[in-house]
């Protein structure tokens, strides 16, 4: 009994000692000292224990006795302890007193996982908007004086220092600015040690029209292939922007662009595809800015990077390894504007320490994007695949408060390509395709590009007038190409003088209300066959008289002739029925009430296709909104719940101004408390459209105020949702990326779903189908929703156009969107059979005005009625016919809009002895056995396709 008692207390007297030990404190010293003892590394360290008594001090680990000394602190004392290895215990003592007894982690550990042999890339960048941090033209001088400059010098001091930047645009500051420097890049970029994008600039992708997104390779890697000798770029750069457009990465593939670097992104490497099939390597690291601002990895030394970098080599290793990818990780130092920062002392330090170490330890270099996209591309490696709308979580910072600018842009691409095709028609009509102006079209392409991602931002009034500017220009010079063109085509028409000419510049014979002015009274119209064409005479507010007239089967890429004489204008028998506040023609049934039209009934289809228990058609809903536009949200923010009026909460005074055997024309003028709203419906008698014409009249510039136009569909449930994007037809719910997109922001993760972001940008139309019909809405706006904006949500979809917003940008120090002042918006309506295809041509013709034109001279061959070219499957999309950059051939673009391999029939203008595939930045890939005047071609579905066509 006394035996148990005494080894009792023993081991209660042991355990108390024990229990008295405490966790020191370990740091190594500052700044590091290490040795390298024949592979194995030590470093010097700091330990903190209480009071480490008088007697001899041990160290230990796993049995081994290591160098210790005291210092001048009675309660610490100095260890070289490992550098490199597991963790271990460490064990101190004084005499046979336990001073530290615990566990201990080198600094940097041995199992570095599937990179263990690897390599990490340091690729150094700096991610620039035009402006944002400040104006552009202080932006632009600080770039090249600021990042460039320097970047320059830390290569030529260090003959392994890279850079590069993200746009070819910055590439031509700097040559505008230093154009004696030009061999020197040449040099450098052939080196790959300074690399500048394969992209003109950094763009909203759903914003730009499809061939706007081309010409970002035009001017990217398309000009630095033809003004850098010998240098090339195939790595596009888009860093900053939460939106990827769904048939992006076929006109970068189709660019000869391989490579995307995005961010906003769950980390990753993926194999971005379109829906053809074409796909992009694409690599995002979470977010651009972290790595520089908060996990700083080369900050300090090599040892501090191995430290900080190692998590990194756990958290990824089972992703490279399952998707064999060469163990290779990438590491993006980049922020705004950042400047160039050489980190060859922490390189040398950490290879030096890999390369002596005992344990194998990954290796680190400095890399440009590009490199790191080759190295880890292998037959063996199985990249995960993205396809997929991403919709733009940041569209209310340009459309909806921009929207005066944005309207320069949209004009500008349609007439831009108008303008190309029809200059390359007047060239070969008058054997002068050596005059064509593509200096010109290149400024003008080039300037409806310009406007970036950074809107608003510091002084961002002046980054915003630039833009509009710039998009202003790029409309103007659109409008003056395609007029001129126009014109010389005119002259070689054989039709009387004071004819007039209306033309065409889409693929399919189409109708149109086209007005001509007129002195006179009244007016009558004959087409080119004599034959009496139905007229009605309108009278501007300024008092100026117009005869408007259907332009019946104008040809696909050509024009139709008439003559405009003097006249009684004709009186056409009509079955429209009237009054002040209702129509019934032969299309439609309608009454109109407070906010719009009330009710609207399809005679073809026997339906009543709105739904009007909240909203009218055509209502202007006026909203609250607290978002700024970009920022750095997760999802787009909803408009303020209970801050929601529609128009029809006031009393409507609806006049009829016009009627017609082609038209009749209600308004409405309602002054509210910030704007007073102007209401234009138009109902077509000649054709089963509608247009609302609406104008927001000197609007106050309040703050955080949102206008949108609603037209409620009488389709309750099962409807489908379609929305043109830049060369495609994407569906709500289906043609999304079907994942998380992950990645993070300063407000946190991105995790909603991109199937359930509304609003969208969209190009010409938005359609929705159900309930055995289909509404088509024309749009001039880039920003529509389908969604009902209310917190208590009808089910039926509200297609809207968002036409104007009041935020402040997201910058600390931006500006507000205050949008003072008069806007004018126009939208068409029609309602056709179930399904996107039956409001195509519809949504995009309304976009497509046509241009009429008077015959001044007495000379010309052509005949009265031709078409320059055309398609035969309605569905294939003509981007452009234009003269080849390089040389005296034709270039021509097509997209598959349908979804479906097909075989098409092309008839051009002139004979062609060769056709040749190229890609979309016109160089020469595969020649087809096909020739003549009408080629028969094959397109897969959703592709786009580029052809030069070598003439006879």
């Amino acid at each position: 009994m006394m035996r148990k008692i005494l080894l009792a207390g023993i081991i209660s007297i042991v355990t108390n000692v024990e229990a008295q030990i405490s966790t020191a404190v370990i740091n190594p010293v500052d700044p590091i000292q290490y040795k390298n003892d024949g592979g194995t590394f030590r470093i010097l360290s700091y330990i903190k224990q209480g009071k480490l008594g008088s007697s001899r001090l041990k160290a230990e680990i796993d049995g081994q006795t290591l160098d210790c000394m005291r210092t001048v602190n009675p309660d610490s004392l100095l260890v070289w302890l490992p550098m490199i290895g597991e963790e271990n215990t460490l064990k101190i003592t004084s005499g046979k007193k336990v001073l530290v007894h615990q566990v201990f982690s080198p600094l940097i550990p041995s199992d570095w996982g599937y990179f263990q042999n690897g390599m990490i890339h340091i690729i150094q960048s700096s991610h620039q908007d035009i402006g944002w941090i400040d104006t552009p033209d202080y932006c632009r001088k600080d770039r090249i004086n600021g990042i460039i400059l320097p970047a320059l010098e830390l290569i030529k001091n260090n003959k392994d220092f890279k850079f590069e930047m993200e746009q070819t645009l910055n590439l031509m500051e700097f040559l505008d600015e230093y154009p004696e420097r030009k061999d020197e890049l040449i040099k450098l970029y052939k080196e790959k040690r300074l690399s500048w994008g394969a992209t003109y600039n950094q763009p909203y992708e759903g914003l730009l029209s499809g061939e706007q997104l081309v010409r970002q390779a035009y001017y990217g890697r398309k000009w630095v292939k033809e003004n850098m000798p010998g240098c090339d770029d195939v790595v596009a750069n888009n860093m900053d922007v939460p939106g990827r457009t769904w048939q992006m990465p076929q006109i970068l593939s189709k660019s000869g662009i391989t490579n995307l670097f995005v961010s906003r992104m769950e980390e990753g490497l993926y194999d971005w595809f379109s829906p053809d099939g074409s796909k992009v390597l694409t690599v995002t690291p979470g977010n651009y800015g972290w790595a520089s601002m908060f996990w700083k990895f080369f900050e300090k030394n090599g040892i501090t990077a191995f430290q900080r970098l190692h998590h990194r080599s756990i958290i990824w290793s089972d992703y490279f390894k399952k998707h064999r990818i060469p163990p290779h990780y990438a590491i993006l130092m980049s922020c705004d504007a950042t400047k160039p920062v050489d980190y060859q002392k922490v390189i040398d330090e950490w290879n030096l320490i890999a390369d002596q170490s005992s344990i194998p330890l990954p290796h680190l270099q400095c890399s440009t994007a590009e490199e790191y996209f080759e190295t880890v591309k292998t037959e063996s490696a199985t990249f995960e695949k993205v396809e997929g709308e991403r919709p733009d979580l940041w569209l209310y910072i340009h459309g909806p408060a921009h929207y005066e600018a944005i309207k320069y842009k949209r004009e500008a691409a349609i007439l831009l390509p108008a303008a190309e095709s029809f200059s390359t028609f007047s060239g070969l009509l008058n054997r002068d395709l050596n005059n064509y102006p593509r200096k010109v079209f290149d400024r003008a392409w080039m300037a409806s590009i310009y406007p970036d991602h950074g809107w608003g931002g510091k002084n961002g009034e002046t980054t915003d007038s630039i833009f509009m500017d710039s998009l202003k220009t790029a409309r103007n010079l659109g409008e003056s190409l395609l007029s001129s063109a126009l014109k010389q085509i005119v002259k070689n028409i054989n039709i009387p003088v004071s004819n007039w000419v209306v033309f065409n510049d889409l693929t399919w014979e189409r109708n149109q209300l086209v007005e001509v002015e007129i002195l006179s009274e009244s007016a009558l119209v004959k087409d080119d066959q004599g034959k009496n064409v139905p007229s009605q005479i309108r009278i501007s507010d300024d008092g100026k008289r117009y005869v408007v007239f259907m332009a019946e089967k104008v040809p696909s890429m050509g024009y139709r002739s008439y003559s405009i004489v003097k006249a009684k204008t004709l009186k056409e028998k009509t079955d429209v029925m009237v009054s002040a506040n209702s129509l019934e023609n032969r299309f439609y049934k309608a009454t109109l009430g407070n906010g719009g039209i009330v009710s609207l009934y399809d005679k073809d289809l026997d339906k009543e296709v709105i739904h009007t228990s909240k909203y009218a058609c055509g209502d202007i809903i006026e909203a609250g909104y607290a978002g700024n536009g970009a920022g750095e949200f997760t999802r787009i923010t909803d408009l303020t719940p209970g801050d929601i009026f529609p128009f029809r909460s006031y009393q409507a005074h609806w006049s009829l101004v016009e009627s017609g055997p082609l038209y009749t024309r209600f308004k409405n003028v309602q002054p509210t408390g910030r704007a007073t709203i102007i209401q234009v419906i138009t109902f077509s008698n000649v054709e089963k459209k509608i247009d609302f014409d609406i104008t927001l009249q000197d609007f106050n510039g309040d703050h955080n105020r949102q206008y949108r136009i609603a037209f409620p569909l009488n389709m309750m449930e099962g409807n489908t949702v379609h929305y043109e994007v830049p060369m495609g037809i994407a569906e709500v719910g289906k043609d999304e990326m079907k994942r998380q997109p992950g990645g993070w922001s300063w407000g946190g993760t991105y995790v909603h779903h991109p199937a359930d972001s509304h609003p969208r940008e969209i190009m010409n139309f938005i359609s929705a189908s159900g309930n055995g019909f289909g509404v088509t809405m024309s749009s001039c706006v880039a920003v529509a929703d389908w969604i009902d904006p209310a917190r208590e949500r009808e089910k039926y979809p509200v297609l809207q156009g968002i036409l104007l917003s009041s935020h402040k940008s997201c910058h600390g120090e931006g500006n507000w969107y205050h949008q003072t002042g008069t806007h004018l918006y126009h939208f068409s309506l029609s309602s056709h059979e179930e399904g996107w295809k039956n409001g195509y041509q519809f949504g995009i013709g309304n976009n497509h005005p046509m241009k009429v034109l008077k015959k001044e001279n007495e000379t010309g061959e052509l005949q009265p009625v031709h078409s320059f070219l055309s398609v035969s499957d309605p569905f294939v999309a003509l981007s452009l016919i234009k003269k080849a950059d390089n040389d005296d051939n034709l270039i021509i673009r097509l997209t598959e809009m349908e979804g479906k391999d097909k075989e098409i029939r092309v008839t051009l203008p002139v004979g062609v002895r060769k056709v040749i595939r190229t890609n979309l930045i016109e160089e020469e890939q595969e020649e087809l056995s096909v020739s003549g005047s009408t080629l028969t071609l094959r397109l897969g579905h959703h592709a786009i396709e580029t052809f030069k066509l070598v003439m006879l």
